[in-house]
Parts: structure tokens; C-alpha cells; sequence
């Protein structure tokens, strides 16, 4: 379901609003003054039903309900150049941030991509597994054969420090 018919007979939700405003701590939207920087600059634009300053606005008037349930907030490639870009220092991402922390805080459906990132983050500290590398020449080379040192895979204190920091709200 796309947002527009989730929108088509929305009304605001302050308490949500609310919530979101508490996870933001120091940034606050109502510095948004739509400029449209965050959304020139975007990198996921193209796969966006909403631009990102259109989010930010939407979180203001208090549609969080609406965009926690959506796909949208999963499709930011986290790429930052809207915090770089915003002279406000109201940038998208942290709300984005926040919407998703919401999101797994609500139970709703989170990307079975978005989970097999953390499992491989838990599992080897990395965000992608370690793989082969192929020359011009054709020649596959993996870690040992270039002789780089073994990668540890992470002790149970950085896996108990990670999902500490992913429970966090």
C-alpha cells in the first residue's frame, strides 16, 4: 500500500509527533524552513515516494503514524549529505533515524534486507561478508592468498554493545 492511500484519510497524531520530537533531543523540526537542500542533494531520491523535506513536514504536522507503517523510511541509503547540505541543521536523516527506531519499537515490518545487515554485523562485525576479489587478468584472489591479516570475528562484548545500541530509543 502506498502512502498517498494511507494518507487519503489520515489526521495528525500529536502524541506521535511528540514521540518523535523526544528522539530528536537537540534537532528540532520546526527549523525546517523547506528549502529543499536535503532533497537537491539526495541520493535515494529516485526511489522515494516522498522527498525528504516532504517527510520532515509531514513528521511536523504529525503524520508519524502514516510514515512508521510505510516503506518510505527504509529506503534512505543513509549517505548523510542531507545533514552536510541542510543550513539549518534540521536534516531528514535524524528524523528518518527516529521514524525507524519507531518503527521496530512498534513492531511494524522492517526489510528482511535491513535484517540480514545487522545479522552479518552481529555475526562478523561487517556489514558485507568477505569475499574474493578478481583481477583484470581474471585471477581470483581471496584474503589468505594476498596475504592480509585474518579478520577477527567480534567478541561477545561488541555483540552486546551493538544490540544494546540498536534497543536504544
Amino acid at each position: 500500500m502506498s502512502l498517498i492511500d494511507l494518507m487519503s484519510m489520515a489526521k495528525p497524531n500529536l502524541e506521535s509527533r511528540d514521540k518523535i520530537l523526544v528522539m530528536l533531543r537537540d534537532r528540532t523540526l520546526v527549523n525546517c524552513f523547506q528549502c529543499m537542500k536535503c532533497t537537491s542533494g539526495c541520493t535515494a531520491l529516485k526511489l522515494l515516494e516522498l522527498k525528504p523535506h516532504e517527510i520532515e513536514k509531514l513528521v511536523n504536522l504529525g503524520f508519524v503514524d502514516e510514515l512508521v507503517s510505510s516503506d518510505i523510511i527504509w529506503t534512505c541509503v543513509t549517505c548523510l549529505k542531507c545533514i552536510q547540505r541542510c543550513p539549518q541543521k534540521a536534516s531528514p536523516y535524524h528524523v528518518i533515524m527516529a521514524l525507524r527506531n519507531l518503527a521496530v519499537e512498534r513492531e511494524a515490518k522492517v526489510p528482511e534486507a535491513y535484517m540480514k545487515i545487522v545479522s552479518q554485523i552481529l555475526e562478523s562485525g561487517l556489514i558485507e561478508g568477505i569475499q574474493k576479489v578478481t583481477t583484470r587478468k581474471m585471477e581470483t584472489f581471496d584474503r589468505e592468498s594476498l596475504e592480509l591479516p585474518k579478520i577477527v570475528h567480534p567478541k561477545e562484548s561488541f555483540q552486546t554493545a551493538f544490540l544494546k545500541a540498536l534497543e536504544e530509543r
